[in-house]
């Protein structure tokens, strides 16, 4: 009678090494994954956020157009009729308001010893701060031209001729004529206004450009301003 056969004992013990490697190098990654986890805890901080440097604002004109002047009649001035010239403002303004000005005939003035960079102005309340994230915001500057009283001494090339010029900044210095107080943040927009009743055959139709070799000039960006004005 022929006996039963038994697993060759070198293939049995190799066997049960096989079968046991599997189990010892589980428990040894979990061990390992244990000694991580406890000694070398992964602590994620919060994100920290800077808020967006100040940009200057800048001005986009809506209405009217820059290119087309605007001619004010007699029956303008003395019915005080208004003018509203609307721009749109971008800028980010870490949470400052936007100042905004209006110039008039910005850049000339009547003679050497004149100390202000335009010949007449008018702060308009401020324009709540906002960020470049928000896109253009329309801004609106009214103009009373019964209340303005545009100058008439010659000083510009053609007297009828004047601008106005929008700024727009984040502050304002009266040491500085009421300048900004930052040239770099300025933001400027410009419209011809000729004073007097197109009808009329001697009222021109359109201005000559500010010529700085015919009349002085002076603008915002004049490091002099602060000693012409702050006595003043």
């Amino acid at each position: 009678m022929i006996a039963p056969s038994r697993p060759f004992p070198r293939r049995a013990a190799a066997f049960a090494a096989r079968s046991r490697c599997p189990a010892a190098l589980v428990r040894s990654l979990a061990a390992a994954a244990l000694a991580v986890s406890t000694t070398g805890c992964l602590v994620v901080s919060p994100p920290v956020y800077e808020h967006p440097e100040q940009t200057a604002p800048v001005l986009t004109a809506v209405s009217p157009l820059p290119h087309r002047p605007i001619h004010v009649t007699p029956e303008d001035k003395s019915n005080y009729r208004s003018k509203d010239f609307v721009a749109t403002v971008l800028s980010e303004d870490s949470g400052d308001p936007v100042r905004i000005a209006l110039y008039v005939d910005y850049g000339s003035r009547t003679s050497e010893d004149y100390p202000y960079p335009y010949r007449r102005f008018a702060e308009l309340p401020s324009f709540p701060a906002g960020a470049i994230a928000d896109g253009q915001r329309v801004i609106t500057a009214t103009l009373n031209f019964g209340l303005v009283a545009f100058p008439n001494d010659g000083a510009t090339p053609v007297r009828e001729c004047h601008t106005v010029t929008m700024v727009a900044t984040h502050a304002l210095n009266a040491n500085k004529c009421n300048c900004p107080d930052n040239p770099d943040d300025m933001g400027l927009l410009t419209w011809q206004i000729i004073d007097c009743d197109p009808s009329e055959p001697t009222c021109p139709k359109s201005c000559p450009p500010l010529d700085c070799e015919t009349i002085p000039c002076l603008f915002c960006d004049d490091p002099s301003l602060e000693d012409r004005c702050a006595n003043r």
